[in-house]
């Protein structure tokens, strides 16, 4: 496994400086229409790289993503995703799965490669894996423990995106079984999410506003009031 990144571009491309986290969040909507402006590969792959750094249970990382590009591909995905016009507008397309199966195969290497970086013990890195694998195959359902964890890589990839300024549009509309038989998918991956990214078409939307924190936050116990 490779070292934490650290050639990805410090700024958008348009110079500017990455938006803060706290900008982000307060920023981004969801785009329904893209322009046909490209997504800088080295642009896209630092948004996929950083992705890739979300916390995940034991390191596992569970998640895989697809990155659909091509016109004819993202036609095709449109077609099995209720015909969204921003999958056939945005230059980029990625389906991002979690893989039930194939995360054990790596799993000797997650811990292992843990261990020797002072993640865990190197003479008891083989106790870790079990006593994980027995926990999450033991004690979880495995559609809802790696739908659990890929939406947090999604979720990271989405907000990394819109700090070097670009637009995204998650989407949950699509037919799972249609999205793996046209892109090759085995039958173990859950398809979680697809997200569009690149340069939102229109008029931004608007913020629709959110609950204020006494509404969805209790001090204690569910139902305690919170104070701000």
């Amino acid at each position: 496994m490779k070292d934490k990144p650290t050639n990805f571009p410090k700024t958008q491309p348009n110079g500017e400086p990455l938006k803060p986290i706290t900008q982000v969040l307060l920023d981004r909507r969801a785009s329904m229409h893209f322009t046909n402006e490209e997504v800088p590969e080295e642009y896209l792959n630092a948004i996929l790289s950083l992705a890739g750094q979300a916390p995940s249970g034991y390191n596992l990382q569970p998640w895989r993503f697809v990155v659909v590009r091509d016109e004819e591909n993202r036609k095709r995905l449109q077609k099995v995703a209720f015909n969204q016009p921003k999958i056939a507008e945005a230059p980029v397309v990625i389906i991002c799965l979690g893989m039930k199966d194939e995360w054990k195969e790596r799993a000797d290497e997650v811990f292992l490669e843990g261990a020797k970086r002072g993640a865990g013990k190197v003479d008891a890195w083989e106790q870790a894996r079990d006593g994980a694998l027995q926990f999450i195959t033991g004690m979880q359902k495995m559609d809802v423990w790696v739908h659990r964890h890929a939406m947090i890589a999604f979720t990271t990839l989405m907000l990394v995106a819109e700090s070097y300024g670009f637009d995204t549009g998650p989407m949950e509309g699509f037919d799972p079984a249609g999205v793996k038989r046209e892109f090759d998918i085995p039958d173990e991956a859950e398809v979680c999410a697809m997200i569009a990214i690149g340069r939102g078409a229109g008029p931004e939307k608007a913020y629709p506003g959110r609950f204020e924190l006494n509404r969805i936050v209790y001090s204690e116990r569910y139902g305690e009031g919170w104070k701000e």
